[in-house]
């Protein structure tokens, strides 16, 4: 297979909401497009290393936040509950 150029999405997901609506289209939030014309490979890491700061922020301080359903702020913390991604982005993802 003879491929002219790669370019790859990172997409994020909210589970916290209800199973129908996590995935669709209004939820999809996309982190960051990787442009060719090549692979990232091991490279890849310079590109994710601000959505791993983030994320660890997110993670360990958390963020106020504001719920319009009650009305109230809220301290929301984030986490990564895992990876989907084909076989080429898992080798690089892996190391």
């Amino acid at each position: 297979m003879n491929l002219t150029h790669s370019t790859w999405l990172v997409l994020l997901f909210p589970y916290n909401l209800p199973p129908l609506r996590c995935m669709k289209k209004p939820y999809t939030f996309i982190s960051l497009i990787i442009p060719g014309p090549k692979i990232p490979g091991n490279d890849i890491d310079v590109y994710l290393r601000p959505l791993i700061d983030e994320l660890y922020e997110l993670w360990e301080n958390g963020v106020n936040t504001y719920d319009v359903s009650t009305n109230q702020n809220f301290q929301m913390n984030a986490a990564v509950i895992w990876t989907i991604n084909d076989f080429p982005a898992y080798v690089n993802l892996s190391g």
